[in-house]
């Protein structure tokens, strides 16, 4: 069946940089007997704050950044890494061409994954800004067929874009699901996309906290407060390597299969899971193709994570307390205001980078980017799709990483009351 997922248990080699900021992409890594279960965690440090109790609404706004590799790219987490922001920019990650056809050149580096983040709706633009985002993944399998898979994801969020910035009605009534839905049929009444398939995560955040998910497929989110693990979503699959995805079936391939017997996969964005949590001040939201999740598990992501916010500090450990936010969260996911927890590079341009570009949000993304890429061309290490494979396949003896490319999305939630 073409719309499968289609993975080579051999592995494919991509360079990596030598050095650029190696603080970004060098983490310790787990220990040879940590598990290695896609979904599996453990909390690094118990919290015991109290969260306020103020009946005021809080002004949440959301410090939004991705990063992404293409499979068998160099990655540079300097280049490889974009912020989003909603007070200067409507969208990031789609081109603004009227057919989607015509915006291949203009895409990011994240090969057969694409994301989005945008704006909802025309109102004037704040840092308070309701927005949608999303990643998707292009199903590989239909390369067999000579069809290009990224047509598809990368389609799938320009319509998505186009509807969340052209909504008309309150933000509160925009449904990821729907909004899935939407690209859907964009993508379907697109005459330059013949087939294809893909996997998607889909969010709606809005000022009070409130953020909706809907995934579909083993595309997925993770929540992360006080260096513990809140809330994941769990990978909607049919089989082995075979997740819920999104097609377009010709109609001449729909003939064979009648007169030959099989069928296709055929998921809708009805048969998306949705998930509904209240991000709270110093929150970390990540959402990752399969490119992360397979060579990462929850508990790589935490420990990368929690490194990061605390060197930065972000977050604080209080002998007493336990993890506590830090007062000037706001400063560090501005442009350059991590810029004093590094040593001062070699290179000009990473020090021109670090001054004017990167952010808390971004050092996050190409972290968890970084670390991925590492792993997927790390034999000696059996990241959980490995583990997985080992257990439907023991014959096969799959070890190691899997390449593939790599999309991570962040969003780090900001209480302006507390500025």
């Amino acid at each position: 069946m073409l719309t499968l997922r289609a993975y080579s248990p051999c592995k494919s080699t991509c360079s990596l940089p030598q050095r650029t900021l190696s603080t970004l992409i060098n983490t310790s890594r787990p220990s040879s007997n940590s598990h290695n279960h896609p979904r599996l965690f453990s909390p690094l440090f118990s919290s015991k704050c109290k969260y306020s109790t103020s009946t005021d609404s809080p002004r949440i706004s959301y410090r939004v950044a991705v990063s992404s590799s293409g499979k068998g790219r160099r990655f540079h987490p300097l280049k490889n890494a974009y912020n989003f922001d909603p007070t200067t920019t409507d969208v990031l990650g789609v081109s603004k061409e009227p057919t989607h056809s015509k915006s291949r050149k203009s895409r990011p580096d994240s090969g057969e994954d694409a994301y989005f983040i945008s704006r909802i709706g025309s109102s004037p633009p704040t840092q308070t800004q309701p927005i949608a985002f999303a990643v998707a993944d292009g199903v590989g399998g239909w390369t067999e067929s000579r069809v290009d898979p990224a047509d598809f994801s990368h389609g799938l969020c320009t319509y998505m874009a186009k509807s969340a910035l052209s909504w008309t009605n309150p933000p509160s009534t925009l449904r990821p699901k729907n909004l899935l839905q939407s690209g859907y049929d964009g993508i379907v009444s697109d005459p330059s996309i013949k087939a294809g398939g893909s996997t998607a995560s889909v969010g709606i955040a809005l000022p009070d906290g409130r953020v909706e998910l809907a995934n579909l497929g083993d595309s997925g989110s993770v929540l992360l407060r006080r260096a513990a693990v809140h809330t994941y979503s769990t990978p909607q699959t049919h089989g082995f390597n075979t997740p819920y995805q999104l097609s377009i079936i010709p109609p001449r391939m729909r003939q064979q299969a009648n007169i030959f017997g099989g069928a296709f996969l055929e998921d809708f964005p009805r048969d998306a899971s949705v998930t509904n949590i209240n991000m709270q001040h110093g929150d970390v939201l990540m959402l990752a193709t399969d490119g992360v999740f397979d060579n990462l598990n929850n508990q790589d992501i935490l420990k990368i994570i929690t490194n990061r916010m605390i060197m930065t500090g972000a977050w604080k450990i209080e002998p007493e307390s336990g993890v506590d936010i830090s007062n000037s969260l706001s400063s560090l996911t501005i442009p350059g205001g991590i810029a004093s927890a590094f040593s001062p590079p070699s290179l000009k341009e990473d020090m021109e980078f670090l001054q004017s570009s990167l952010t808390l949000q971004s050092l996050l993304a190409g972290s968890i980017s970084g670390e991925a890429k590492v792993a997927s061309v790390d034999f000696r290490r059996d990241g959980p799709f490995a583990k997985e494979a080992q257990r439907y396949y023991p014959g096969d003896y799959y070890r190691g990483g899997k390449v593939d490319d790599i999309c991570t999305l962040i969003l780090v939630a900001v209480d302006e009351s507390k500025l």
